[in-house]
């Protein structure tokens, strides 16, 4: 997916909302947020994909400022938001309809994708976006069709996003395992609020499911970056679970190989369109929850 020219503003507050997070002098921030202008001027432009120019941007941000996890608290945050919530929430998620009970579980990973402070601003009432969209419904919904792959296939590759968003990843996890066997891949360092072993660690995921890093901190999934163990585990999956837009933004620039016949492996994507780029981009209406079925080239 490439960039939109109102991409602009949500790179430029993100810029804004990561000065605060490192500094609360404003002769820090103001020289922060300037580095992260200069950097946004030299990465904008209508060839650029978003989650590779975000890369770009907070990479230059972490290495100016030396400052290697600016996010750290608000993912801490996010954590044990999502770990006190999810007691709440999935009593209510099982059911004996086995389609029904996966479209829940989706639901509540879909929930978790609200606790993005990339697309948002840091202050909004996450609680609130999280109960609306327990409350929603799947307005792409490939559920059937997933469950269907699930019956005829032996493992799947799952892409995580978020911290807090991976401890609601938790509950479809387990789901998927009914299934296939299921290996999950977050970032291997640090970047913007993405999951790391660390917050796989307090999701309790690593003691359910096998565990890899991307071997990167690119926000989504860059194949040129990624390291040998993710693209072998991705390769030997019979599909793709992405979860967020940053992994939709950048997957979906590997559609083709080249304009080349290659083999393909299909992805379903979990998200909540947060911004009208993806939005139209997916063809949905900002705000809309989706699980998408689309195929990218294996690498």
């Amino acid at each position: 997916m490439r960039i939109k020219p109102e991409c602009a503003l949500c790179i430029t507050r993100q810029v804004v909302d990561v000065a605060k997070e490192i500094t609360d002098d404003k002769s820090e921030q103001f020289k922060i947020i300037a580095w992260g202008i200069e950097k946004i001027s030299e990465a904008y432009g209508e060839s650029s994909v978003p989650s590779f120019m975000g890369t770009e941007i907070h990479r230059h941000i972490k290495k100016m400022s030396k400052n290697s996890d600016p996010y750290k608290n608000l993912k801490n945050v996010a954590n044990e938001f999502a770990l006190k919530y999810l007691n709440d929430v999935e009593k209510l998620l099982e059911s004996d309809d086995e389609l029904e009970r996966l479209q829940n579980k989706i639901k509540l990973s879909i929930a978790g994708n609200v606790i993005d402070f990339g697309p948002y601003s840091t202050g909004v009432d996450i609680e609130k976006m999280v109960k609306d969209t327990l409350d929603g419904k799947l307005d792409v919904d490939f559920s059937k069709e997933l469950l269907d792959e699930l019956k005829n296939s032996k493992k799947v590759f799952y892409t995580c996003d978020n911290a807090g968003e991976i401890v609601f990843d938790l509950p479809l996890i387990k789901e998927l395992k009914n299934y296939v066997e299921v290996v999950v891949s977050v970032k291997g360092s640090p970047i913007l609020n993405d999951a790391t072993l660390e917050d796989v660690k307090t999701a309790g995921i690593d003691k359910v499911t096998k565990v890899i890093t991307s071997g990167t901190d690119a926000i989504g999934v860059r194949f040129e970056e990624s390291s040998e163990e993710f693209i072998n585990e991705l390769n030997s999956s019979d599909f793709v679970i992405a979860k967020g837009m940053g992994n939709y933004e950048s997957l979906t620039e590997y559609e083709e190989k080249n304009g080349q016949k290659s083999e393909k492996i299909p992805v379903y994507y979990i998200l909540k369109a947060k911004c009208e780029p993806v939005a139209e981009h997916v063809g949905v209406s900002e705000g809309d929850n989706v699980l998408l079925r689309k195929e990218i080239s294996k690498v």
